[in-house]
């Protein structure tokens, strides 16, 4: 039995998202092949009652995306090989990757929506201004301070972010990939270690020239747009490593 056609209808997400979705779905699941073609512009438009433009900028984000190719007057083909057939994520510290016998909380420091600042606009490629949500919050590990993580986003990403109960969430990285609509496909990182400052050791309530390892990351989700700009700082003898997987 064919499966039901998912319906596209008016609401908070724009329509060209919904069909990404949709399409984006059958790719990742195997619905359509790599190397097979997506359904055309006119089978788009017909099936799901879409203007061509609403097609085209979802086709046009799958390119990006770099799960299709499209050949003009051909069609668009899957990829054989797309990068986000197996979604990464990162583990750091000891708690994270199984030493139970941790027990692991969360306090939050900020979670807003704000104007983004001139550097933060610069980084993320956005106008100045334009709104990102602004996350910071430190890690605690049997009631001892461990790391302090800061992040910005486009509030596009994950609009819904700013009320989650963060106290309660372990990855936001995991997260953002299981719920935004935003596929994470990359990430650049930096890691340095340094002896802390005034202002450091306050974060993480230690004492000035404690060794400590900071973490500068963006995460990517069209090949060259920037999602996610992360700090982390974190004591050294918590830290075990970042493992991309």
């Amino acid at each position: 039995m064919d499966k039901p056609i998912p319906k596209i209808v008016a609401g908070m997400l724009p329509k060209y998202r919904q069909l990404l979705i949709i399409i984006r779905n059958q790719i990742l699941t195997g619905q359509i092949l790599p190397g097979e073609r997506i359904p055309s512009e006119e089978e788009l438009i017909s099936t799901y009652g879409l203007s061509r433009g609403t097609v085209r900028k979802a086709i046009a984000q799958l390119e990006a995306e770099r799960l299709i190719d499209t050949e003009h007057g051909i069609g668009s083909f899957v990829r054989a090989f797309h990068p986000n057939a197996v979604p990464f994520h990162f583990l750091v510290s000891s708690e994270s990757i199984g030493e139970t016998i941790l027990t692991a909380s969360y306090q939050i420091i900020t979670q807003e929506i704000i104007p983004a600042p001139f550097d933060i606009a610069e980084k993320l490629k956005l106008p100045l201004g334009a709104k990102v949500i602004h996350i910071a919050r430190r890690k605690l590990v049997d009631s001892e301070i461990v790391s302090y993580t800061e992040r910005y986003l486009p509030e596009e990403i994950l609009p819904t972010l700013v009320n989650e109960d963060l106290t309660k969430i372990g990855s936001i990285h995991d997260l953002l990939v299981g719920a935004s609509d935003f596929p994470l496909l990359r990430a650049e990182l930096e890691i340095e270690a340094h002896l802390i400052n005034a202002e450091e050791a306050r974060l993480l309530k230690a004492m000035p020239g404690d060794s400590a390892i900071v973490v500068h990351r963006m995460t990517y989700t069209a090949p060259n747009r920037p999602a996610v700009w992360y700090y982390g700082l974190f004591k050294s003898k918590y830290f075990i490593g970042i493992s991309v997987n």
